[in-house]
């Protein structure tokens, strides 16, 4: 995955996502935010082996800082609270967000030398949201 550090992100195109967002129970208004915004995102590791995924965009900003394979508590940008994992397997980066009601996502992040895809499924979403990222030269 380290090949994969340091390198920019931005959202390009969506597939199903609005449904993912129905399907959470984010409002009319807050949906049409969040589609209108083109997020970046940015893998970093520190020197003690710690990871970083950052969201940028205009109206919202989030970090995730993990080691990979061990849980941790996490606040989506919604504000939900969920306890999550993220784990590497190959190009992938596979992170699972549970919430307190049980209902589990998970959010499949595939590297490439010029683009990322998220394909993002959960349990009771009959659908899978897929969004396209590309490389920010």
């Amino acid at each position: 995955m380290d090949e994969f550090l340091e390198k920019e992100y931005v959202l390009v195109d969506s597939e199903n996502f609005e449904d993912y967002l129905i399907f959470l129970g984010i409002s009319y208004i807050a949906r049409k935010a969040a589609l209108s915004l083109r997020p970046r995102q940015l893998l970093t590791k520190d020197n003690e082996g710690r990871y970083t995924l950052s969201f940028k965009s205009k109206l919202v900003n989030s970090t995730v800082s993990f080691v990979p394979g061990q849980e941790f508590d996490e606040v989506k940008p919604d504000g939900v609270k969920v306890r999550a994992s993220i784990e590497f397997e190959g190009n992938k980066l596979i992170h699972t967000q549970t919430e307190a009601n049980g209902r589990t996502a998970h959010h499949i992040r595939q590297f490439f030398a010029d683009k990322m895809t998220m394909t993002t499924t959960a349990n009771g979403f009959d659908k899978t949201a897929v969004r396209y990222f590309e490389l920010v030269k």
